[in-house]
């Protein structure tokens, strides 16, 4: 670790490297993650580690981020990442997270460690800072805020408690069965043979709304589907992807996706769910919904709830979420700032 100052007194900025970090310092920073977690979703348990280590360690060719701590002492109360794209999608745009523990909030620890990212970005012309905060943790938003930055996209996370689930409704919705499709189910490593139809259905998402977020579309190749797929093998996760395929051309017509945390069984997170625009209207996004629901009934008895991030604007996946049961539980914002008006506002 390398120090970086200033920083408030008592306080030291220090660079952390994942790959040459102690176990000490590893598991401090663990710990932090599990923290503000636990801060934001106080219902659930404390996090397990595995997964969390190994997404502080993780390497890929795709991704680069660079991290930093504040320490009290010894003793890890902060950190900031920095998250640089290097899959030639949206490369103007850097990821800055910060987080604080709650007893060494507002003595100035987030703006110096906030600082040392943007030192970090250093110059160039048309970056965009983003953050994602949620309501739950009112120092992020507020932080946002007080540092110049705007409100540009709002994700509703929702949730669904599936006791209340009407099973006879999502049993209607799985046998609707349209003519001239079938389904695919992958468990695990996409199949060469879906691997256009996975991609089809990564680009669909491209079709959510951004709201004010300045960015373009994001590209998925084969290759970074594979570095997928060996970080989520890595922290012991899991994931299943529904596809519905057109037997006339082979193509996606629509596709939904949960994520899994066998460590942590109650609950689980919904991911994407789109159908490509030519397809829509036909009942297809209700059809692989039902389908994934009575998987999860059968397979994952322990689940109680299931939970989402759908924007705010996005009004048809919300109706659809609704006629299930999600309720909302807090909101998540995207806020965003040029790297000038970060460094203005921090008198560089």
């Amino acid at each position: 670790m390398s120090i970086i100052t200033p920083a408030p007194a008592g306080y030291a900025i220090e660079r952390v490297d994942p790959q040459t970090a102690t176990g000490d310092v590893e598991a401090q920073v663990v710990a932090l993650m599990q923290a503000i977690e636990h801060e934001e979703v106080p219902e659930d348990p404390i996090p397990p580690y595995e997964p969390m280590a190994a997404k502080f360690r993780m390497r890929s060719p795709f991704r680069e981020m660079r991290w930093f701590g504040a320490f009290h002492g010894d003793r890890l109360v902060g950190g900031a990442a920095l998250g640089i794209d290097k899959s030639g999608s949206n490369a103007h745009v850097r990821q800055v997270h910060v987080q604080v523990l709650p007893q060494h909030r507002r003595r100035g620890v987030g703006r110096a460690l906030f600082a040392t990212v943007v030192d970090e970005i250093g110059a160039g012309d048309g970056i965009l800072l983003h953050a994602w905060t949620s309501t739950r943790i009112p120092a992020g938003p507020a932080f946002a805020e007080r540092v110049g930055a705007e409100d540009a996209l709002h994700m509703r996370c929702n949730q669904l408690d599936v006791a209340t689930l009407d099973r006879e409704l999502m049993a209607r919705w799985a046998r609707r069965d349209p003519p001239g499709f079938r389904l695919e189910w992958i468990g695990g490593d996409v199949p060469d043979r879906l691997m256009e139809n996975v991609l089809t259905a990564h680009r669909t998402m491209n079709s959510m709304p951004r709201e004010g977020l300045r960015v373009e579309d994001w590209r998925s190749t084969p290759e970074m589907i594979r570095d997928r797929e060996r970080h989520r093998k890595a922290s012991g996760r899991e994931h299943r992807l529904l596809l519905a395929i057109d037997e006339a051309s082979g193509g996606t017509a629509s596709f939904t996706e949960i994520n899994i945390e066998p460590r942590v069984p109650h609950v689980i997170w919904q991911g994407g769910t789109a159908t490509v625009s030519e397809y829509r209207n036909k009942g297809l996004g209700k059809w692989v919904k039902g389908r994934m629901m009575l998987w999860i009934l059968e397979e994952l008895p322990e689940v109680r709830y299931i939970r989402t991030n759908n924007a705010g604007s996005n009004a048809p996946m919300l109706a659809i979420n609704e006629q299930m049961g999600f309720r909302f539980v807090w909101d998540n914002v995207v806020y965003q700032m040029t790297l000038e008006q970060a460094r203005a506002y921090l008198g560089r």
